[in-house]
């Protein structure tokens, strides 16, 4: 019995000493994982601004935000006044200002650019941001081996680029079909410029005409920030098909927009300076003058539009002349090899640098849509002279620029290939690509 009693003593004793032993492990592995939930939220708290997480890694155990402000300048206002309207205090507004004006010129301040600026819990500066647009933000945070001393740099934007394909049918004009599936108009600008050589979209759309685009599309924190380069084109109409696929060869710093043969899609001339525009006077040997009345020859088309529009160089060449004629008021003449000259009359500006001996491109902005001299509206009066001879622009027929060939041409058909299949598939789905992409600068191809 007392044999019993000891071993059950003794059985008791070692349970108790697992027990307790137990509440201890368990107790401890209670406060390590409480000290690391409370390591992890103050490290969670730190994620100040857009910058790489990276360059603010250093300071996440020793700051902490606790105040931001976020603001945007006003008409008529300077950043200054902006800041002290958000409350910001002298000390701070005078470091933020010398420091942010060694990057930003803040003599043009704009209406809209925003700034946001992230203060700790002692009220002093962490980072600031000056933002102009979704591709233009300056930052100023402290410097990584000397937190007391600020730098100032031009950021990083991330931007999502979507591949996406837009369809429409032609209903009334190219631009109502953009409008009624939300493209804006840059875009319709944009497709129509592609295929100015070969249609004219304002005399040669039908209803039923069917066109499909893709195009890329950015967006920033999920807003729609704008268009970017569009990567391939079709139009149909009741007999013809028109296809455009841009290609950049290898080598080349520009690209350009080829058909499915390879075939530059342009011609050495225009079909008209104008994307849009509405016909109110012909080519003609006899015209009665609207404002003179007398019967005149009218040796050119008088193109309406309203007053501001691009008028584009018709094809390579030189300015001839720029300046005041009397009639046609601002006028600029192109002259371009194989004896042609192109006139452009009834000018409201000229564009930046456009004056006699200036080498123009093709598609160069020369001027803009006026009603200068003998005029009753806004309008061009365009003409164009061969070998000293004025011509009806519209039944001029002009050769295809170049052509794709060799080895050039075979990288190119089997890229096409993708692009073509992607166009006529009309169960495509909208979205075709995400694509994240880390830039400073606006991208290439922008359209807005």
């Amino acid at each position: 019995m007392n044999n019993n009693f000891f071993r059950n003593l003794i059985l008791f004793s070692v349970f108790l000493c697992i027990l307790l032993i137990g509440f201890q492990i368990s107790d401890s592995r209670s406060r390590k994982t409480s000290s690391a939930q409370d390591t992890l939220t103050s490290n969670q708290a730190v994620p100040v601004g857009n910058k790489d997480t990276e360059t603010l890694a250093g300071y996440t155990a020793k700051i902490k935000p606790v105040v931001i402000v976020k603001g945007s300048i006003k008409p008529g206002e300077t950043f200054s006044h902006a800041l002290e309207r958000n409350k910001v205090d002298r000390a701070l507004e005078s470091q933020v200002i010398e420091g942010l004006s060694q990057v930003v010129d803040f003599r043009k301040c704009r209406p809209g650019d925003s700034f946001r600026v992230s203060l700790d819990d002692c009220g002093g500066l962490i980072r600031c941001t000056y933002e102009r647009g979704p591709f233009e933000i300056y930052a100023l945070e402290p410097d990584e081996d000397n937190e007391k001393e600020f730098h100032a740099f031009r950021d990083s934007v991330l931007l999502e680029c979507r591949l996406t394909k837009l369809s429409g049918i032609i209903d009334s004009s190219l631009f109502s079909a953009f409008s009624k599936i939300e493209a804006n108009s840059r875009l319709s600008m944009a497709f129509a410029d592609i295929f100015v050589s070969r249609l004219d979209f304002n005399t040669e759309t039908r209803y039923g005409d069917r066109f499909d685009v893709i195009v890329e599309e950015y967006f920033k924190d999920d807003r729609f920030v704008g268009y970017g380069r569009i990567v391939a084109a079709q139009y149909k109409n009741h007999c013809n098909g028109f296809d455009a696929y841009y290609y950049e060869p290898e080598g080349q710093t520009r690209g350009k927009y080829y058909d499915s043969t390879g075939r530059e899609v342009g011609t050495s001339f225009l079909r008209s300076p104008l994307p849009f525009y509405r016909v109110t006077s012909k080519f003609t040997k006899r015209r009665l003058h609207p404002i003179l009345k007398v019967y005149r020859p009218h040796l050119g088309v008088d193109l309406a539009a309203p007053i501001g529009t691009r008028i584009m160089a018709a094809a390579d060449g030189r300015v001839g002349f720029a300046g005041w004629q009397k009639g046609f008021g601002r006028t600029v003449i192109l002259k371009h090899p194989g004896g042609y000259k192109t006139y452009y009359g009834h000018l409201s500006r000229f564009a930046k640098g456009i004056k006699k001996g200036t080498r123009v491109e093709q598609k160069q902005i020369i001027g803009y849509v006026g009603s200068s001299g003998l005029s009753t509206g806004p309008h061009l009066d365009y003409r164009i002279k061969e070998n000293g001879v004025f011509k009806n622009p519209f039944n001029m027929k002009f050769k295809p620029k170049s052509r794709l060939s060799g080895k050039t041409l075979d990288d190119y058909i089997e890229k096409q290939g993708e692009w073509g299949q992607l166009l006529e598939n009309n169960s495509a789905p909208k979205t075709l690509q995400i694509e994240t992409r880390k830039i400073r600068k606006q991208p290439d191809g922008w359209l807005g």
